[in-house]
């Protein structure tokens, strides 16, 4: 049964307001696909990465998925929904609301799909909370006709029998190569009346799709012996222009992301990414190119990673980097290279990222002996790093920023490793005096690696060595360790190597509260040592630690009808050379050592020259028009605005980039500060608070204007006002709306800005009921110095005031405020602030916009 959508500005209503970042729970974004009708017969699929919002609303995945599931909008809805933080899940059950899409608010039990992208083993909880919230419930066995399909797919998920008891199927490999086609497939099998059966059916016929045993059992599907990796091949010539809201709140990562190669050439033995992604595809410059355009002149990034495991390992790094900055310096647009390895950090690439920003250098040298780089086959040569240093210290960088890992498999593991980082970085202390920052992980051996049947250090032995390099190096000033906690990498490895019964443990910590399992403040560890308490009580003392103890090397893995691709026989070698400090070449396309991954449909794609006929553009954007040059005036634009709906819940700072973002998608020559981090100069009213509307809020906005086209474009802001109004608009979230601009008069008085001239702003109330209203009186009376009343109205509940600076302070009373420390909740009355204003000598208050 379809239930009718939620509207959570309606259906939650002023509870919203008792939630942290409530903004999280209600879309509006710019950019979404549009809401659907109740009647909409699509394929509905809820697309979900199990974390909070702004986590994943910087997920690459979910932007891939989202966005090419969409483009099939003929057959197919695809909406966003994450996990609820503890305090919104606790509101949903009390309002008997389930956890619901963000663009229409379909309830997730209303779906036909539930999809998770899991980039992480600690979303594990996430997933049955996010499930239950849906009205879903969370087990396999006890879903049925009617009840969605629940998938997942990702890096995390290539062991899936730790979820056989909550997933239905899970997708192995690259979402391009072949699941948005099985959707599609999906959605005629909705159109024609198929049953659950008949879908799940289509679903274990695709070479690439697990399916969880039971159900294989319960509706006799066929079982495959092997589920082989998909690969999307075309990654290379293929132009990625994703269609994907811009968030309301910032997120974790809030810089637009062009992947500029999939896979890695190195092999680094411990790295699972590595594998997970072979074989190394390297993007088309000129498709880099373009997707950089396209996110800077239509998404509005000024910050863009050029994203990959191994960005120094694209071929002509350096050059494409140059033709970047070049490009786009004067838009103050800045490139970021993740991923950076030593070997392949050159001095003309250190030259280029030195022009664009000076925060830190980043080395993931993880062990420090020669010897040990070898046996995981990453070479960090020490006197590289310490010739790196010099340059860049020479250039600006004050600080560098070194990860390290205890416990890999080498003779010496353990406080050996310990005492050798610790030598390490006293060494580099002593070359080059810099601010050091070194991070210490616990190794996990993750499946379909070399190393996957290795034993993982326990947290006391992770514990023992954290502490010991903790102690050895905190007499250097210059010089702080951090740590990845052990207890969290304990967990990463019983959930990514464990067996089906380890979704008893997934399960007990889930009900017993496990939420947010990746968030330190969220974990609650004890639960989690009860639950493996009470795991060995029934199974056997040692049964949850044989997850991470050596496995014989003939014996089952639990994932062993799972393939990368990549061939058992090479990583048993690999694991030889690896005992044997052995490097193994970097892959290539004339590769003589063949892990299995290469065939006459894969390949490696490195330094193939572009043939422009295998080019696809699907977009064409314009240049963005560069309006500033040497002899550029600076003008102040004025601007009124409203705050309504969504975006009452909208802090400040997420409202001034989001205007910010839309002036510079529409051309607007927007001025920047100076400095390190460049940040357009605009000024907004003081903020209002959580559920406050505003109306006539004014914001300020200043332009760099090329003397020669001011009057030109003085002329276009007041001769098509309505028609850039208009396109603004439509490049804001939900209730943010712009009524009119004009230019300032003013724009070389500096001291004409909103926080200099504010000097009163006029309020109205409106009360719930009698009782509140003749409160809110008496309250009002005892501040009779501080607030004009303007009117007052017993029949529509009605308070409208002044707010006017009161005392030397020069700060305002508000009336917001005593009225929220008076009444308990948000629920006795509804403010909206009406205007600012500045005041003149001789005529007292006037508009505010009227004097800047």
């Amino acid at each position: 049964m379809n239930r009718p959508f939620i509207k959570p500005m309606r259906d939650i209503g002023s509870a919203l307001f008792e939630v942290q970042k409530p903004a999280r729970y209600v879309g509006g974004e710019c950019g979404a696909a549009p809401p659907i009708e109740q009647e909409d017969t699509r394929l509905r699929i809820a697309l979900c990465f199990p974390d909070l919002y702004e986590i994943g609303m910087s997920n690459n995945a979910l932007r891939i998925i989202y966005s090419w599931l969409n483009e099939k909008k003929n057959q197919i809805v695809c909406e966003r929904v994450f996990a609820p933080a503890p305090d919104f899940e606790r509101l949903l059950i009390r309002k008997r609301i389930p956890l619901y899409t963000l663009e229409s608010g379909i309830l997730l039990c209303d779906t036909e799909i539930l999809a998770f992208t899991v980039g992480y083993e600690l979303l594990a909880s996430n997933m049955l909370a996010i499930m239950e919230c849906g009205d879903i419930s969370y087990k396999t066995a006890e879903r049925g006709e009617g009840d969605p399909i629940v998938i997942a797919g990702g890096p995390a998920i290539t062991n899936p029998l730790p979820f056989a008891q909550f997933l239905d199927a899970v997708w192995i490999g690259e979402a391009e190569a072949g699941f948005i086609d099985l959707m599609v497939q999906m959605a005629e099998l909705k159109r024609r009346g198929a049953d659950r059966r008949e879908k799940l059916a289509l679903l274990a016929e695709h070479p690439s799709m697990w399916i969880s045993p039971s159900l294989e059992e319960s509706l006799r599907l066929p079982h495959k012996k092997l589920i082989a990796r998909a690969v999307f091949q075309d990654f290379y010539k293929t132009e990625y222009v994703n269609e994907f809201p811009y968030p309301v709140l910032n997120p974790v990562h809030a810089h637009g992301s062009v992947e500029i190669m999939r896979g890695c050439p190195n092999g680094c033995r411990f790295c699972h990414a590595g594998y997970f992604y072979r074989p190394q595809r390297s993007k088309y410059a000129e498709i880099i190119k373009k997707e950089v355009e396209y996110l800077v002149v239509k998404k509005g990034y000024r910050e863009i990673t050029l994203s990959s495991l191994s960005s120094g390992d694209y071929p002509g790094i350096v050059e494409l980097f140059n033709d970047l900055n070049a490009t786009w310096t004067k838009d103050k647009v800045s490139f970021q290279l993740p991923s950076l390895k030593v070997d392949s950090f050159t001095l003309p690439l250190l030259e280029e990222i030195s022009e664009v920003r000076k925060s830190g250098l980043t080395f993931a040298v993880e062990t420090p002996l020669e010897s040990w780089q070898c046996a995981i086959n990453k070479r960090v040569p020490f006197e590289k790093i310490v010739s790196i240093l010099h340059e860049a210290k020479g250039r600006g960088f004050k600080s560098a920023k070194f990860y390290f890992m205890v416990g890999l498999p080498v003779p010496e593991r353990g406080i050996q490793e310990a005492q050798a980082i610790v030598d390490y970085i006293e060494q580099i202390a002593q070359v080059e005096h810099i601010s050091i920052h070194v991070n210490v992980g616990t190794f996990i051996p993750k499946p379909h690696t070399p190393f996957e049947r290795e034993a993982q250090l326990s947290e006391e032995e992770a514990l023992a060595c954290i502490q010991y390099i903790r102690r050895s190096l905190k007499y250097r000033k210059n010089i702080e360790v951090s740590y990845h906690p052990p207890f969290l990498s304990v967990l990463e490895g019983i959930i990514s190597r464990g067996d089906e019964s380890l979704g008893e443990i997934i399960s007990a910590a889930y009900l017993k509260g496990a939420r947010l399992d990746a968030w330190d403040e969220h974990i609650d560890r004890e639960l989690w040592r009860k639950v493996l308490e009470d795991y060995n009580i029934r199974r056997g003392e040692g049964a949850w630690q044989s997850f991470l103890a050596q496995r014989e090397e003939n014996s089952l893995l639990p994932w062993h009808e799972i393939s990368l691709n990549v061939s058992h026989k090479w990583l048993k070698r690999e694991k030889e050379r690896a005992q044997k400090n052995r490097l193994t070449l970097i892959c290539s396309e004339y590769c003589t050592d063949r892990c299995g991954v290469c065939n006459n449909k894969v390949s490696i794609v490195s330094n193939r020259i572009p043939d422009k006929v295998d080019i696809h553009s699907e977009i064409s954007v314009s240049h963005r028009a560069n309006l500033v040059d040497d002899a550029a005036d600076q003008i102040k634009l004025i601007a009124i605005w409203s705050k309504r709906n969504a975006a009452v819940l909208y802090p400040l700072h997420d409202v001034a980039r989001a205007f910010s973002r839309a002036f510079y998608v529409c051309n607007f020559p927007v001025a920047f500060s100076h400095g390190f981090n460049p940040q357009p100069r605009i000024e907004l009213s003081p903020p209002l608070g959580l559920g406050v509307k505003g109306r006539n809020e004014i914001l300020l906005l200043w332009l760099d204007v090329p003397k020669s086209k001011l009057a030109e474009f003085k002329e276009n802001v007041s001769m098509h006002q309505s028609q850039i109004v208009s396109q603004l608009n439509e490049n804001l979230p939900d209730g943010l709306r712009l009524e009119c601009l004009r230019i300032s008069t003013h724009s070389d008085d500096k001291k004409r800005t909103i926080g200099g001239l504010l000097r009163a702003a006029a309020w109205k109330y409106v009360f719930s009921s009698n009782e509140s209203y003749a409160m809110a009186l008496h309250i009002l009376a005892d501040y009779s110095d501080d607030f004009v009343v303007v009117k007052t109205d017993a029949d529509m509940r009605e308070i409208q005031l002044l707010e006017r600076f009161s005392g030397s302070s020069k700060k305002t009373q508000s009336f917001y405020k005593i009225l929220k420390d008076r009444f308990s909740g948000q629920d006795h009355f509804t403010a909206e602030r009406l205007e600012c204003y500045g005041d003149l000598e001789n005529e007292g208050y006037v508009g505010l916009q009227d004097i800047l």
